[in-house]
């Protein structure tokens, strides 16, 4: 890479670890599509499965105290089941048509959020497996299985640091067996874990960035970043 292609690169993580540092969610969404762009489509989904790995790694380490299994157990149960069933749906379904569905409805949601018609409500744990499964159905079809776990713990109404623990958990879970899926199917070059190496500290800085602008809000302001993070995230997939 040249000086302005490494440039780029460090400005892109930077913004998308300094976003999941603050939010939690959000780096694939963000370093993917610029990343592509510098890198290349196969490079750019590589490393960010590995940076976004290790932003929650980090997240998770200071947000420790904060993260409860229970609250993730349902969630994972679902998302086992989910992706298979969604990898065979991919085969068969109109992709594009579904991927504006779903941009719809999570932006109904946004909307209905912030008009305050849909609340936190504290919803049941048993909801988790109809969150997870969704996830999942959504991971293997499109690799967008953030939106419905994002919701499902926004809908539990719990404080922000438990609401942000345990994204990173879910996240940190799923990232894992994407990059175990990269390793065996031997579609990770020997240069791609190199360009990790070398770009780690960016990612380690804006991710500690983002945990010290988080810990200056209140939970308030913390829900609506989600919910305008969901409206991109709505957006993109509808403009596909």
């Amino acid at each position: 890479m040249d000086l302005i292609q490494i440039l780029l690169v460090v400005l892109i993580l930077l913004i998308a670890s300094a976003t999941q540092g603050l939010s939690g969610f959000a780096f694939q969404l963000i370093s993917v599509p610029l990343l592509a762009m510098v890198i290349g489509i196969k490079e750019a989904i590589v490393l960010a499965a590995l940076f976004g790995f290790t932003v929650n790694i980090y997240l998770i380490i200071v947000l420790k105290k904060h993260l409860k299994f229970f609250r993730l157990k349902k969630l994972i149960w679902g998302a086992l089941f989910g992706v298979p069933l969604g990898a065979y749906f991919l085969a068969k379904a109109n992709t594009i048509l579904l991927e504006h569905l779903l941009g719809l409805i999570i932006f109904l949601f946004v909307f209905f959020s912030l008009i305050k018609i849909i609340k936190p409500i504290n919803i049941n744990d048993a909801w988790g497996y109809l969150f997870g499964f969704i996830s999942g159905l959504l991971g293997g079809a499109f690799n967008t299985n953030g939106p419905p776990v994002v919701i499902y713990f926004y809908l539990k109404g719990i404080n922000k640091e438990d609401l942000k623990a345990s994204i990173a958990g879910y996240f940190l879970f799923t990232l894992s067996l994407i990059i175990i899926s990269h390793f065996v199917a031997n579609v990770t070059p020997a240069k791609t874990y190199l360009l990790y190496l070398e770009f780690f500290p960016v990612v380690i800085i804006g991710a500690f960035i983002g945990q010290k602008l988080f810990g200056k809000i209140p939970t308030e302001t913390y829900n609506k970043i989600i919910l305008v993070l969901l409206g991109f995230i709505s957006i993109s997939l509808l403009l596909k």
